[in-house]
């Protein structure tokens, strides 16, 4: 069961059944106490700016801005915690840093902030080249 089952309440109760898997390791991600820590040492980031990136990831921002589970940027994060991250896993940590610090610090648009940070920390182009 969902740690926080409420934070999908945006899904619909069939989503909900289909990405059950991917909203478990969400909630594995959310229970991480030591992944901030290692992701900072071993790309010396300031904790703040990873612990804010999670949550908007992975934990309230999922309800507030109603994002669906992704498998991928569970993976990813889960390599960065085990410090394994590859070079892509790197543009997804700094595309979500900066997609949550122009959303949650400089108050903008989730959508136009995902577009900005995508300009800079393509993180999806990488990860679909083809698309």
């Amino acid at each position: 069961m969902s740690i926080s089952k409420h934070k999908w309440s945006h899904l619909n109760r069939y989503e909900r059944l289909c990405l059950q898997p991917i909203m478990d390791v969400y909630d594995q991600i959310q229970a991480m106490e030591e992944d901030i820590l290692i992701i900072a040492e071993n790309y010396q980031l300031p904790t703040q700016e990873i612990e804010r990136a999670k949550d908007y990831a992975f934990g309230n921002g999922v309800a507030r801005y109603q994002f669906y589970p992704d498998i991928d940027m569970s993976r990813a994060w889960l390599r960065l915690a085990k410090g394994e991250g590859t070079d892509v896993d790197r543009v997804l940590l700094l595309h979500e840093i900066y997609e949550s610090q122009l959303v949650i610090i400089q108050g903008m648009n989730q959508q136009q902030a995902h577009s900005m940070a995508q300009k800079h920390y393509p993180w999806s182009d990488l990860l679909n080249p083809s698309s």
